[in-house]
């Protein structure tokens, strides 16, 4: 990357980003595993703290060799799982910590490709912070909310699917929804002070839900929960449902 370049990437760093930067606050002597990229000339070590009583990351430090913005990416990851019941932060994704540090705040402000090449680039070192996110997560959490199977966590033992589902009036339709959400549903999204509710259902299928308490501004709402909902629908009602955020 040249000269140019490098003035332009600092150029388009959000003010989250910058702010994150200067304070580092979880940087530290770290003592945790080392992770690297000789391509990409990034090194970082990282290291969580986990109580296992109350299923939470109470504090992340990490030691970093790179591009300045590579602070503001592991600094992001921390605000994301800090304090955060494990079942919520199990499936972070890039894009979940590219807008927690705002890094398309500056998008009108440039070309279109200067913002394409600038989240391309974050995305390439973002994706090896996720990577090792998640092989520590496992190491200390376990396999059971990481790996494909993880939504069954999520859900309670057995499953009964109903094939003539779509064939029963809609009042009774939402009522067995309703039964699943408060069964399987509410009381994972509780942990973290939030809810669900139904508040239609289509007749081709979608059920639109209604966030409310902290799951109105959770990160996680529209992406990791989301998908964690309709995994438990299709499994426990019927695999043809879809589940979409009531925006009315």
């Amino acid at each position: 990357m040249n000269s140019y370049q490098h003035h332009l990437i600092w150029d388009l760093y959000s003010d989250k980003m910058h702010k994150l930067i200067k304070e580092h606050k979880n940087a530290s002597s770290c003592k945790g595993k080392e992770y690297r990229d000789k391509k990409l000339g990034f090194v970082f070590t990282m290291m969580f703290d986990y109580d296992r009583e109350n299923e939470t990351f109470v504090s992340m430090n990490y030691q970093v060799s790179g591009p300045s913005f590579t602070i503001a990416l592991l600094e992001g990851l921390a605000e994301l799982i800090i304090g955060k019941k494990v079942q919520s932060i199990a499936r972070i994704r890039v894009d979940d910590i590219l807008e927690q540090i705002s890094a398309y705040e500056l998008a009108m402000d440039y070309e279109d490709q200067d913002i394409a090449d600038f989240i391309r680039y974050l995305s390439r070192y973002a994706n090896l912070i996720i990577d090792a996110y998640y092989e520590l997560f496992e190491e200390l959490v376990g396999v059971m909310y990481t790996t494909p199977e993880a939504l069954s966590n999520f859900q309670a033992e057995g499953s009964n699917l109903i094939k003539d589902f779509f064939q029963l009036e809609k009042q009774v339709q939402i009522n067995i929804i309703d039964e699943v959400m408060e069964k399987d549903i509410r009381p994972y999204v509780a942990l973290d002070d939030g809810n669900v509710k139904v508040k239609d259902l289509t007749k081709s299928g979608v059920i639109l839900i209604q966030y409310e308490g902290n799951c109105t501004s959770c990160h996680a709402a529209g992406s990791t929960t989301l998908s964690a909902i309709t995994s438990i629908i299709q499994s426990k009602i019927h695999p043809e449902l879809q589940v979409l955020p009531f925006l009315g």
